[in-house]
């Protein structure tokens, strides 16, 4: 079977929308959420506090010609994403198959000081599938095989299936490289009610940026996010032989269903458990090897509560000396971008030997006892990292990331974004 490894990377969130400012502010503790009443919402709107991405570096090539408030703003969180991980390599380099896990339509949208950022009603705009195939066209990685272009929409998971998908694809010899992109690009008042009616959204109006509690006996829900993540997976042999830097490794995916309740995971966690074990055995490990987890981490009662359950089953004694970090603690919940946004959360962790903080963490639950990395960035050696993502009707999902093989070739002429991994 061949290895994996990941050799391109972009991301756009509240925190940064670039890899240099995402990862400088994620380790510095910072918080993307903001105050949206009088903003994205009404001043009188039930639900204070959320993470949208208000401002994009600058619109994606493939929509030169049109304004930024035209473009609806799922596209050009998608499409910023992916020009920034194609930046990684040179134009005309085959890719084999897009995998996208996300919101796949143009249509959702918000609006910030008046301006919608929906489809107008004139125009047909593509969806992020088919923007990011567009975006591979035009820079001469196309055409791709329509049956190789796959989507999945699996609320929450779907963007670590998505991972998943492209990584036993690519391991198994059916592909040689694939792109992988995961958007959420809605921090409106219509969905945002939809949560609140389901009651998973904090209410909690004194400081946004102290909303989101993963993990802390305070917690009281979670704040939506929104962003998105493009990373491109391929061979190993095929990385070295064009001389590519490897920003990491995939080495191991596990998918499970509770198939317990709509909306909730089973309480008793087991699903959830067995899929943190079969990642690792699909990586050929031990549970001894990995280093820490990147956890789902939604900052709502039963979540956290039983993240850890599972975690503990999973680990035994020795998950009370695993650390465990909330990346939604600071850029709230993408919902089904979580999981890429995670994924280049855990390529920085790795490249930096660093692991970033759950921040907000103010008071000890006992039904939440392990070590969830409080409030600050702390140095660790780090080899592995498990990324869980869990989701409605007890979806189960569980990557595993290594750091860089050591015989990773880096070159003085490669792209300064580069040093962002430090590689």
């Amino acid at each position: 079977m061949c290895q994996v490894v990941i050799t391109g990377a972009g991301v756009v969130s509240s925190l940064g929308t670039t890899l240099a400012e995402f990862k400088q502010r994620m380790f510095a503790s910072e918080s993307g959420a903001i105050d949206i009443r009088g903003k994205l919402v009404a001043a009188n709107f039930p639900v204070s506090a959320a993470a949208p991405v208000l401002q994009m570096p600058k619109l994606p090539d493939i929509f030169n010609e049109f304004e930024p408030t035209e473009v609806p703003h799922v596209l050009q969180l998608a499409g910023s994403a992916t020009e920034q991980a194609l930046e990684f390599f040179p134009d005309g380099m085959p890719v084999d198959a897009i995998v996208f896990g996300g919101q796949d339509t143009a249509s959702s949208g918000h609006s910030f000081k008046g301006v919608s950022c929906s489809i107008p009603g004139s125009r047909a705009w593509p969806t992020p599938l088919q923007l990011v195939h567009r975006i591979l066209e035009q820079r001469g990685h196309g055409p791709l095989d329509e049956r190789n272009l796959i989507s999945i929409h699996n609320v929450t998971v779907s963007s670590n299936q998505a991972i998943g998908m492209a990584f036993h694809r690519i391991r198994s010899g059916h592909w040689k490289r694939a792109v992988v992109t995961s958007v959420h690009g809605c921090c409106g008042a219509r969905e945002l009610m939809n949560f609140h009616m389901l009651g998973t959204l904090t209410t909690d109006s004194k400081q946004p940026g102290k909303a989101s509690r993963p993990f802390s006996k305070s917690r009281s829900g979670f704040v939506m996010g929104e962003g998105a993540a493009t990373l491109v997976l391929e061979t190993r042999t095929a990385a070295v032989r064009r001389g590519a830097n490897i920003l990491g490794m995939v080495t191991g995916y596990a998918t499970t269903s509770d198939a317990y309740r709509i909306t909730d995971g089973h309480p008793e966690a087991a699903a959830a458990s067995v899929t943190m074990q079969k990642a690792i055995h699909d990586a050929g490990l031990s549970n001894a090897e990995i280093d820490a987890i990147s956890a789902h981490g939604t900052s709502t009662r039963m979540n956290d509560r039983i993240e850890t359950m599972a975690i503990k089953h999973a680990f035994g004694p020795a998950a009370y000396q695993l650390p465990i970090t909330s990346l939604k603690s600071q850029i709230g919940h993408c919902l089904a971008a979580a999981g890429a946004l995670e994924a280049v959360a855990s390529l920085l962790m790795l490249s930096e030997q660093k692991l970033a903080p759950t921040i907000n963490y103010s008071e000890a639950d006992p039904e939440c006892d392990l070590d969830y990395v409080p409030n600050r960035a702390r140095p660790a050696r780090l080899q592995r990292i498990l990324s869980n993502n869990f989701g409605f009707g007890g979806q189960n999902t569980s990557v595993v990331f290594e750091n860089a093989p050591s015989n990773n070739i880096h070159h003085e002429n490669s792209h300064e974004h580069l040093s962002a991994f430090k590689l």
